[in-house]
């Protein structure tokens, strides 16, 4: 894992309050599935009401600004299906 990867994981766990040693073990291949592992460890791992779950395009907003400020790609360039390591190149 590149150290552009490992911060991505990094501070995705730190902002979204979740493990990330489990984060990690999801190995996510693409944004998309970064993006659904957060969103199964919210719930798992949150003992807030579902309405108080933040939703999904927040989530993706939030995951797309922290991909873009560690590897330098602009959010625009960003989409779900993109490799996570290749964006880390």
């Amino acid at each position: 894992m590149g150290i552009d990867l490992l911060e991505i994981y990094m501070e995705v766990a730190e902002h979204f309050d979740i493990d990330e040693i489990t984060l990690v073990q999801l190995e996510a291949a693409t944004v998309q599935d970064l993006i659904r592992n957060i969103m199964m460890l919210r719930e798992v791992q949150t003992p807030e009401s579902p309405a108080e779950l933040l939703s999904r395009p927040e989530i993706q907003s939030a995951v797309v600004t922290i991909i873009s400020r560690v590897t330098g790609q602009p959010p625009t360039e960003i989409t779900l299906d993109d490799r996570l390591i290749d964006l880390c190149d």
